[in-house]
């Protein structure tokens, strides 16, 4: 099991690693971040994400009269 939480660990950080490295290039090569979350607000991903978001938000709120 603690094989499988380093290979887990590690295809996390290569992720991350290549997302940070997506960034870097795009900021490098001039791109503008308002253009990114622009192509991103019209992704079903991202609305999808939003969705959990606000689910999140909700759950929380709800949750946090009980303490």
């Amino acid at each position: 099991m603690k094989k499988a939480w380093s290979v887990i660990l590690v295809i996390v950080f290569a992720v991350f690693l290549c997302g940070a490295i997506c960034i870097g290039v795009g900021y490098i090569t001039g791109a503008d971040m308002a253009r990114i979350t622009s192509v991103l607000e019209y992704s079903p991903v991202y609305s999808y994400v939003q969705l959990l978001l606000q689910y999140w938000n909700e759950a929380v709120a709800y949750a946090s009269q009980f303490i």
